[in-house]
């Protein structure tokens, strides 16, 4: 009967939402005008009475490059049939991102980074995205007009002209303005004027001159006319699952879900999502497999394979991504995963249709090393530090100081290098593979020089010679360098950033797993992680070659049981559960395993650790490091399926019996 109820519920909610309506306050309006009498379009959510912490739009998230809002797909008569995400191509946070980085990132290699990002995630999950041509094609800039709930693209208001977004350089440069393909910035025009056409610019700071207009000459510079895509960037449209990993983690832990955050609101759109906002009894086991017969012993091993699939999504997608870009991301954390899950039927539970989604491609930038065959990455933005990184990561030293060129040296492939030493008032510490990134300012005018720091071989305190980077540089600009020899320069910028590649994307998805596996209502992540990377140290000091790692920490285990009580399986759930009984359900040797596991994704612990750096990753193969984690995985959930399959009960039973004797 009990199950019976439960399964009414589920054809209950699933009944009344084959299609639905936005929440009240809220209208999906279609994102260019010539859908308007489609009978579907894609609309973007668009809260009529502005929130007044968040605004109209639903942003779910940013990028440097991108700005990612909730849109859905809509029938002639309103109702939402599905839920998407809009990516639209953005420059506006450009700003916020390091200097070094902000020298490489014109529209050119914008368009190229966003085209590559496309190509990965239709690799990872081709039927996620639906295909407008405006992802790979700018589409006209857009703007919303609340009043007549539609969408409007600038034109000229007497003769109708429609502004574009102009790319021609020649154009532009003729004007005396910034060309699209070495800046980034971006300029309207009308093409139908050519030569002739005034230039609106739309992005922040792009120069303005007697050429230039402002968008009073458009027809949306009203007040009641939103920009969507005023810069006319590239849009994806991706599938929407609307549950955030770290909202997810907590209901396979026993939790409801809260709905979607918009300012001081909130919404819980969808079937599948209306499910885990049950509050009643039932929510912790409305789209389980085990029912209250198993009671929480089942839960337990559910969880533990449910939590393992997620983490095997997360590892294969990233490793995906970063095989397609080749590059790593570098910004790994909750926030770069979505949860979706399968609509239920009436006998599936619904929790096993779920499926953890990559929805960042990283903000990570190449550095502008002029003809370098070395490939240094560096995160686009750097907000300090983050559990999910490591502590290397966002910790970039920049400021003033002073350069004396020693030498400047020929190099064997036809490119210079200099020698010199550099002071500064500021602390500057870089390892033996770091990058230095500086500005001099010359009789030829503004260099840009990437070196390396050797502080063993400088001679007075607070000072730090350095060796750059063959780079290929011109004659005016070598002769300039020689003239400088000896000179002091001062106000040289610097900016010291750290060789990382993917290995710090190992180590967020082993914080990741912590996350997952480990955290329960008892304690947090960062106590957590603390108590991993403890016993990853004590391993490392117990190495041993003729044991296995988890042999090793079981060892450390039996010797002191606080161990297990921080560590032990029974944090998978948040439920009471006793490590003892925990360990009943989940045999000792196959969570051995899972921290083994967890253990080899920090880089330079030990001997264990998969890489022995944060840079430590085969050119042209970045994306090797994960391979060992994802051995692990196929073990490991090769192993928790014969425990679904199993009765856990008289499992329990029999293991209580053993245990006695």
């Amino acid at each position: 009967m009990i199950l019976r109820g439960k399964i009414e519920k589920v054809a209950s909610i699933n009944a009344n939402n084959t299609a639905e309506r936005l929440p009240g306050g809220y209208e999906a309006i279609a994102v260019s005008a010539e859908q308007k009498d489609a009978p579907l379009q894609i609309a973007v959510v668009v809260k009529i009475e502005p929130d007044t912490a968040a605004g109209n739009f639903v942003v779910l998230r940013d990028t440097i490059d991108t700005k990612i809002l909730l849109g859905c797909i809509i029938d002639a008569e309103g109702q939402v049939h599905q839920w998407v995400e809009l990516w639209i191509q953005s420059v506006e946070n450009l700003g916020q991102t390091v200097t070094a980085a902000q020298q490489t990132l014109t529209n050119s290699i914008l368009d190229e980074r966003w085209r590559r990002q496309c190509r990965a995630f239709e690799q990872i999950e081709s039927a996620e995205i639906i295909k407008t041509g405006w992802e790979t094609a700018h589409p006209q800039p857009t703007y919303i007009d609340l009043s007549a709930l539609e969408a409007v693209h600038p034109s000229d208001p007497d003769s109708g002209h429609p502004w574009r977004l102009c790319q021609d350089d020649s154009l532009l440069i003729a004007k005396e303005l910034p060309g699209y393909s070495n800046s980034p910035h971006k300029y309207l025009y009308q093409p139908k004027l050519g030569p002739d056409s005034p230039f609106i610019p739309v992005t922040a700071q792009a120069p303005t001159n007697e050429h230039t207009e402002d968008m009073s000459a458009t027809n949306c510079s009203a007040d009641h006319i939103l920009p969507l895509n005023p810069e006319g960037g590239f849009i994806l449209v991706r599938t929407c699952g609307l549950i955030a990993f770290e909202s997810f983690v907590d209901v396979l832990g026993g939790a409801s879900w809260e709905g979607i955050r918009h300012g001081r609101g909130e919404f819980a759109p969808g079937v599948t999502p209306k499910l885990l906002s049950v509050t009643d009894a039932d929510s912790v086991t409305i789209g389980r497999l085990f029912q209250e017969s198993q009671g929480r012993w089942g839960s337990l091993a559910e969880s533990f394979y449910l939590k393992l699939s997620l983490l095997n999504d997360m590892v294969s997608s990233v490793r995906t991504m970063v095989r397609h870009q080749q590059r790593p991301l570098l910004n790994l954390s909750t926030e770069s995963f979505q949860i979706r899950l399968g609509d239920p039927g009436t006998h599936l539970p619904f929790l096993w249709t779920s499926q953890a989604a990559l929805i960042d491609a990283g903000d990570v930038v190449a550095m502008p090393v002029k003809t370098s065959d070395a490939e240094y990455y560096i995160p686009a933005s750097l907000e300090g530090t983050s559990v999910y990184r490591p502590v290397s990561v966002g910790l970039a030293t920049r400021g003033r100081g002073t350069v004396r060129i020693r030498q400047v040296l020929p190099d064997k492939s036809d490119k210079i290098i200099l020698e010199g030493t550099f002071t500064t008032q500021q602390r500057a510490e870089a390892g033996a593979n770091d990058l230095v990134w500086l500005r001099l300012n010359l009789a030829c005018g503004r260099l840009d020089l990437y070196a390396h720091l050797e502080e063993k071989t400088a001679l007075a305190a607070g000072e730090l010679r350095f060796r750059t980077i063959g780079q290929q540089l011109s004659n005016e600009e070598v002769s300039s360098l020689r003239g400088a020899e000896g000179v002091p320069i001062p106000e040289a910028l610097f900016e010291i950033v750290t060789l990382l590649s993917t290995p710090c994307d190992l180590y967020s998805l082993g914080v990741l797993a912590v996350r997952l596996l480990l955290v329960d209502e008892q304690t947090t992540l960062p106590v957590a992680l603390d108590e991993m990377l403890s016993l990853a140290r004590q391993v490392a000091l117990e190495y041993d070659e003729t044991r296995s790692l988890e042999d090793r920490i079981q060892s450390i285990f039996d010797a002191d049981r606080r161990w297990n009580e921080s560590l032990g399986p029974h944090r998978l759930i948040m439920e009471n559960v006793t490590p003892e009984d925990a360990s009943t359900v989940l045999p000792s040797d196959l969570w051995m395993k899972t921290l083994a596991m967890i253990v080899r994704m920090f880089a330079s612990i030990g001997p264990d650790s998969t890489c022995r750096d944060y840079g430590d990753a085969p050119a042209g193969g970045l994306h090797k490091v994960f391979d060992q984690s994802v051995t692990d995985l196929d073990e490991l959930m090769l192993r928790a399926r014969s425990l679904i399959v199993a009765d856990c009960k008289f499992n329990r039973e029999i293991n209580d019996i053993i245990n006695q004797l």
